[in-house]
């Protein structure tokens, strides 16, 4: 009986060991990946003369949630449903004059990602286009993949 206690509680520690490292892992998507990702657009940006971005909650909340729904399956990779997303940021931003919209997944942080559109064409053409805002949107999948959105908006 002791043994069975002692089982079960090295797998309560180690679930409960395991929801946390999840939960820094989710945090880290969110806050650090974004923060890398923008650091590093706007360095792009501003070595060609333009000014950097903003970044805005509302628009990386449309962001995180194509992420989300790249990394379940709940739709393909890409840009699926890019009218619905720009319809949703063209209430928020007014006068809305344009959006444009990167995806990705794989690569590892966010220093990677922007290389990654710098150096595809229609990414590149997004990233130096005349926008004033960006939302960025981070997600994973089971595996551990992630899944990238980008919206650059004015």
């Amino acid at each position: 009986m002791t043994k069975t206690r002692f089982v079960s509680r090295s797998f309560f520690l180690n679930l409960s060991l395991a929801c946390f490292l999840m939960s820094a892992v989710a945090i880290q998507l969110r806050d650090g990946l974004n923060e890398e990702i923008l650091k590093y657009t706007n360095k792009f940006r501003q070595s060609k003369h333009l000014p950097a971005l903003e970044m805005r909650d509302d628009l990386n909340e449309i962001a995180r949630k194509h992420s989300a729904d790249m990394a379940k399956g709940r739709c393909s990779f890409g840009h699926s449903g890019y009218e619905q997303r720009q319809a949703e940021v063209q209430r928020i931003i007014t006068p809305f004059h344009g959006m444009g919209e990167n995806v990705a997944y794989g690569p590892t942080t966010g220093k990677e990602v922007v290389t990654l559109w710098k150096n595809s064409p229609d990414h590149r053409e997004n990233m130096l286009g005349n926008y004033k805002y960006t939302g960025i949107g981070t997600a994973a999948d089971a595996k551990g993949s992630i899944y990238y959105t980008e919206i650059f908006a004015r």
